[in-house]
């Protein structure tokens, strides 16, 4: 499991009043019985912290980004078009197709889901996201990313520990929320438009991004396939078996230039995160757009 993963802890302090309705339906999110190394509560895993995570991977804010959940293969597939002039390599957990004569992409995230979705439909749209980016001191959520989308259901870090690591548990064990791996929930509010990169962002709200979210209860599809992602799923889950597009996964344990802690000492007063910032502290495993090594 990824170092940051390790070093997540989760906080809950008081959020401002257009975040208050968002707590409702994740404040008391718990791990299940069934849930590996005991089950806590988000309350019991609160700890100080002043780190806030930092994306600066290869995946740039994309235009018309959208979001699409299913509650049946627990992936969120994030989509959208990249900029013009945009010519990173991207990394080889993506997959492209060209739409209008540009270029779109996906990525698809492992996830865990409400245990019970009672009366949600079977499917339904939100046209918006509005993340909550954590204070630099107090580490809310983690210091990671709560991208709330439908009251009280976000997206959100994972809160399972077992054997001091963090740990994303791919199955229906949340109480509405969708919990992400850190890393994961980081890099989607990069993609659809939160900048992370260039400044120090304490305790703002992040309005105004009116990102679809769209969420099934059955298996999404990408260009004609059914999404599934290489990450273990909880037993019961059952996953696509036929006209599979399998998407990669990574950890920020193989990509540790992408995600890292943002130790404010190392800014020296600056509110400007410098440029490469993860790079100057970490190596990855293996050239990010071939992948590891087959």
């Amino acid at each position: 499991m990824s170092s940051l993963s390790r070093l997540l802890v989760l906080a809950l302090v008081t959020l401002p009043l257009a975040a208050g309705s968002v707590l409702t339906g994740c404040a008391a999110d718990e791990a299940t019985s069934g849930d590996e190394g005991g089950a806590f509560t988000e309350d019991e895993l609160r700890k100080g912290s002043a780190e806030q995570w930092v994306y600066s991977g290869t995946l740039p804010h994309l235009e018309s980004p959208a979001i699409t959940v299913s509650l049946t293969a627990h992936t969120a597939r994030v989509t959208g078009y990249l900029p013009a002039g945009h010519s990173t390599p991207l990394p080889y957990y993506a997959d492209t197709l060209v739409e209008g004569g540009r270029t779109k992409i996906a990525v698809v995230y492992p996830i865990a889901t409400g245990a019970e979705v009672n009366s949600q439909p079977d499917s339904y749209a939100i046209n918006r996201a509005s993340p909550w980016v954590p204070s630099d001191d107090h580490a809310t959520w983690g210091g990671f990313p709560f991208i709330p989308f439908n009251r009280g259901i976000a997206f959100h870090g994972p809160i399972t520990a077992q054997d001091g690591q963090w740990k994303l548990l791919r199955g229906p064990v949340s109480h509405g929320c969708q919990r992400m791996q850190g890393e994961h929930v980081v890099e989607l509010a990069n993609l659809i438009g939160v900048d992370m990169t260039t400044k120090v962002l304490t305790g703002v709200s992040v309005t105004g991004l009116d990102v679809p979210v769209t969420v099934l209860r059955k298996t999404d599809t990408w260009k004609d396939q059914n999404v599934d992602v290489d990450y273990p799923v909880q037993p019961g889950v059952i996953r696509p078996k036929t006209n599979v597009k399998m998407f990669k996964s990574w950890s920020a344990d193989d990509l540790a230039t992408f995600v890292c802690p943002l130790n404010k000492r190392d800014l020296a007063g600056s509110k400007v995160i410098p440029a490469n910032y993860c790079a100057t502290k970490n190596h990855d495993k293996f050239d990010a757009a071939i992948g590891p090594a087959r």
